[in-house]
């Protein structure tokens, strides 16, 4: 059996490219939500302006969330093995399902455009994710060759090349929903944004390379459909068009 691991401070090459990518999308989700409260209040009689103290205290939450979801990444990073027998690839790390793939089901093994590997199974759920990090990078490559051909995947697929517009309309979608009275504008931001959500529900809970702590963190998604749906119909069955 031959181990690989991720080479010292691998952490390090990525986190820059982490937070340049979740920073953005958290602080425009902060500021979507405040701008749906503070549009809503507006419609509300004696209201009193919280916004002094939820501005400060969401930026910090906001903080808080980023500095332990980047300290779990590293723990996650640093505890990941990829182990080849002479029939198996098995994939170990912390907190997430292990993935093990027969050499003959096989199905392709690309090469990324960032230089991680991807090994496709027959079930679509089998995918090891192999990072750019990889200890004795060019000997796995070599290995990986030797048990199935490597496809240079240069293009980016549409997920990966409008990830950041994926990321925004949900935001904005959800803004759509809450600040908006027109009935067909509502119904149909309302429906795009349950579609999304339910989609992105399901995947996170098929995706066998997320750890145990984010598949629980799903289930609040299913507490926002709710609110969704509760604001969908009050609009929808009220009186204004």
């Amino acid at each position: 059996m031959q181990n690989f691991s991720i080479r010292p401070g691998g952490f390090n090459a990525i986190r820059k490219q982490m937070l340049i990518r979740t920073i953005p999308l958290m602080l425009i989700a902060v500021i979507v939500g405040i701008l749906i409260s503070t549009i809503n209040s507006k419609n509300q009689a004696n209201n009193v302006n919280i916004l002094p103290f939820i501005i400060p205290f969401a930026f910090l939450a906001v903080g808080f969330g980023i500095y332990r979801g980047v300290n779990r990444q590293k723990s996650l990073l640093d505890s990941y093995t990829l182990n080849i027998t002479n029939n198996l690839i098995i994939r170990e790390q912390l907190n997430t399902p292990t993935i093990s793939i027969y050499f003959s089901d096989i199905r392709e093994i690309a090469k990324l455009k960032n230089g991680s590997f991807l090994i496709k199974g027959k079930d679509p759920s089998d995918i090891i994710v192999v990072p750019a990090q990889i200890d004795n990078y060019a000997q796995l490559e070599s290995l990986l060759n030797d048990i199935h051909q490597v496809t240079n995947k240069a293009a980016a697929s549409f997920k990966e090349k409008y990830q950041v517009l994926i990321g925004l309309l949900a935001p904005g979608l959800m803004f759509v929903v809450y600040t908006v009275s027109n009935k067909v504008v509502v119904g149909l931001a309302g429906t795009a944004l349950l579609g999304l959500m339910t989609w992105s529900f399901i995947k996170i809970r098929q995706n066998k390379n997320l750890d145990s702590k984010t598949k629980r963190i799903s289930w609040w998604i299913l507490l926002v459909l709710a609110s969704v749906i509760t604001a969908m119909i009050t609009k929808l069955t009220g009186g204004s068009k």
